[in-house]
């Protein structure tokens, strides 16, 4: 695949885990329930699986949301420059690497909940989409360094000439500190 290809694949990926994770955040949000509640109708249909808790605890639907909007911004943010932004692609694969080992314990240790083993099939399969991402993302062209020309550049060569047009005496190491 050429590195153009790369790139485009890349961007439409995190296009559309972007889309997914905020739908899914929002349902998280608005319907709580519903979303326990289909996922273990779904389980009930292929197998005896412990019915899901409801969701309670509001704060533990805050944090689920508020991770569903993070992931959704670093899906937005890495599309926006797959080259820049390649390592968030290995945040998003611990994140979801995290949510599913936990969903796994939780469905071995604890009860055999269908939303468990939901959560570990599918954010473990995002996991190795994040992944395949990162490594589709190394073959994109990393962003060009600044060039003389640069208007950042110019802006610290500018306040260079000043000082030293000025006769202003600079400390010890001024030079190298801004590096």
């Amino acid at each position: 695949m050429t590195a153009q290809g790369a790139e485009r694949t890349v961007v439409l990926a995190m296009r559309l885990l972007a889309v997914a994770f905020a739908v899914t955040g929002v349902l998280f949000i608005a319907a709580p329930d519903g979303v326990i509640d289909t996922i273990g109708d779904v389980g009930a249909e292929i197998g005896d699986f412990a019915p899901g808790a409801d969701s309670d605890q509001r704060l533990w639907l805050g944090l689920a949301f508020a991770y569903m909007v993070v992931i959704t911004g670093i899906a937005l943010v890495v599309q926006s420059d797959v080259a820049r932004f390649r390592p968030l692609l290995l945040v998003l694969a611990a994140g979801k690497a995290a949510s599913s080992l936990a969903a796994g314990a939780f469905f071995v240790l604890e009860e055999d909940v269908f939303a468990y083993l939901v959560n570990f099939v599918v954010d473990g399969g995002l996991v190795a989409v994040a992944l395949w991402c990162w490594a589709l993302a190394g073959r994109v062209a990393q962003p060009a360094p600044a060039m003389a020309g640069d208007a950042r550049t110019q802006a610290v060569q500018g306040s260079d000439a000043d000082t030293r047009e000025s006769g202003e005496e600079r400390p010890a190491g001024a030079e190298a500190a801004r590096g």
